[in-house]
């Protein structure tokens, strides 16, 4: 049985990342988590200012990877490190790829890609992290990052020149990410994720946060990611267009087919135990009748 993909391998066979650290500074990111508190690699101070592996900039980049490449993963796309994106790009792309875009967007870096590479829109799939459609739960989450109104810019204009386009919600960021879906909809070509936030304990950083902060973001949050409010986010959303949902909800989606699946099971136990060991369900010819 193959193993179930999680995480950047639901959406790539590789990922590429060319820096360690991000401007952002989102008080989620897993990759920050992983450098600064459980790797090592550098400090919180070092993190919120990304330096550039020019060793990885420099690589050839010729080999064609058969199930595509995210890029960048572990960092967004800056004015600050523009260029040197641009760079690895070019080389991914001439190699073949198919390269999923994914990113807190920035206006000034998103047209740039656009207008750069229309010789390779069948390569390219834009995926934009939209995680709440309220500017102050995205100021408070991703401090760093840009505001609601530029990431829906910078989708719209994506999809008006023809490039695929997709939406990552993940994390959603409050109880309502069915706003962000209403919000972004119309200028997505391909899916729009669905995803938890993941080790909220270990890896959200709440050092800077205040106790109001915590209580108008941290705990309605916390409180949106209970099975029951996630299963109604599955009910609502499931038939939409698009809609897809990262492996963190999915795994609350099958733990409650499973318990349904046994209840279910252990009713017709007990029914067939009240009726001495016959089956208490109507027959064919009964439900015909």
């Amino acid at each position: 049985m193959a193993k179930k993909k999680t995480g950047v391998f639901e959406w790539a066979e590789e990922s590429v990342n060319i820096q360690l650290g991000c401007e952002h500074n989102c008080l989620y990111c897993y990759a920050r988590y992983d450098a600064v508190s459980r790797y090592h690699r550098c400090t919180q101070e070092q993190w919120e200012n990304p330096v550039i592996n020019q060793k990885k900039v420099d690589l050839s980049y010729h080999k064609k990877i058969k199930a595509g490449v995210m890029f960048p993963s572990t960092h967004d796309i800056t004015p600050k490190n523009l260029s040197e994106y641009l760079c690895v790009l070019r080389k991914l792309l001439d190699a073949g790829n198919q390269v999923l875009i994914v990113s807190k967007p920035h206006w000034d870096c998103i047209t740039v890609i656009c207008e750069n590479y229309t010789d390779y829109k069948d390569q390219i799939t834009f995926r934009f992290t939209i995680g709440s459609a309220s500017e102050d739960v995205l100021k408070f989450w991703e401090p760093g990052a840009p505001n609601l109104t530029e990431r829906l810019s910078c989708l719209e204009y994506a999809y008006r020149q023809g490039y695929k386009t997709s939406v990552s919600c993940e994390p959603y960021l409050d109880a309502w990410p069915s706003h962000v879906y209403v919000a972004s909809e119309q200028w997505i070509t391909g899916t729009f994720w669905l995803g938890k936030m993941r080790n909220f304990k270990s890896r959200v950083d709440f050092s800077k946060s205040n106790a109001v902060d915590i209580t108008k973001y941290v705990v309605p949050l916390i409180n949106a990611q209970e099975d029951s409010v996630v299963l109604t986010f599955v009910e609502q959303m499931k038939d939409w267009r698009g809609v897809m949902f990262k492996d963190s909800v999915q795994a609350v989606i099958d733990k409650h087919r499973i318990k349904q699946g046994k209840a279910n099971a252990e009713a017709v136990v007990s029914g067939m135990m009240r009726g001495r060991g016959s089956f208490t369900g109507k027959s064919r010819r009964d439900q015909t009748a």
